[in-house]
């Protein structure tokens, strides 16, 4: 199963999804016992049965947003882990017992962590790289909007690092059905990335990317 982002880039979807199933399982969620095979059939509109997320990509070119000034964005290791999972929980409105989740990823293989540091919005990013696929796994800030210059500093980050990773596709997901979606949304927009597919219907039970 090939598909093929708007750039040109062909990637396989059940391919992607693999990634999603890695991410969550390391963030303890309640994922389906084996990688699914092929997730189920494959619509119109992305996978059959779909969940309520929609998958957004971007091929692997330089940003062409400049870093908003004045935010510090931090990569977190295994000694900062509480501020990083703090800020992760809180951003995603999730309660504090799963702040251990998060507190578990920095220094974990495969995976990149990191706090921007915006006054009274800080914000806070994880990616989870598997081969030639960047996750954006946790995409968290609290500010209203979510049009913020934190989440931008942090998109931005994200990419110039999987970019110097080597990968091919960078990608990540939004709640279609969340309020804000189309804040949310137009983020990614702005930070290249292009509207894609309907996530499988199991991705629903994992913890919220953003």
């Amino acid at each position: 199963m090939a598909a093929l982002t708007k750039g040109g880039s062909e990637f396989d979807p059940a391919a992607l999804e693999l990634v999603e199933w890695r991410a969550q399982r390391d963030l303890g969620a309640p994922v389906p016992d084996s990688p699914p095979a092929g997730a189920g059939g494959w619509g119109v509109d992305g996978f059959d049965p779909a969940g309520r997320w929609r998958r957004w990509l971007r091929d692997a070119h330089p940003p062409r947003f400049p870093a908003p000034a004045g935010i510090e964005v931090v990569g977190v290791g295994v000694g900062d882990s509480e501020s990083f999972a703090a800020t992760a929980a809180f951003g995603l409105r999730l309660p504090a017992r799963t702040e251990a989740a998060f507190a578990a990823l920095p220094g974990k293989a495969g995976w990149r962590c990191y706090v921007a540091r915006a006054g009274s919005a800080p914000a806070a990013a994880a990616t989870c790289t598997d081969g030639p696929t960047t996750l954006l796994a946790v995409d968290a800030t609290a500010e209203v909007g979510r049009r913020s210059p934190a989440r931008a500093a942090l998109l931005h980050r994200v990419i110039e690092d999987a970019i110097a990773d080597g990968v091919a596709l960078i990608a990540a997901r939004t709640d279609e059905g969340a309020e804000g979606h189309g804040d949310a949304a137009a983020g990614l927009l702005l930070a290249g990335f292009e509207k894609a597919y309907r996530c499988p219907a199991w991705v629903d039970a994992g913890l919220p990317a953003s």
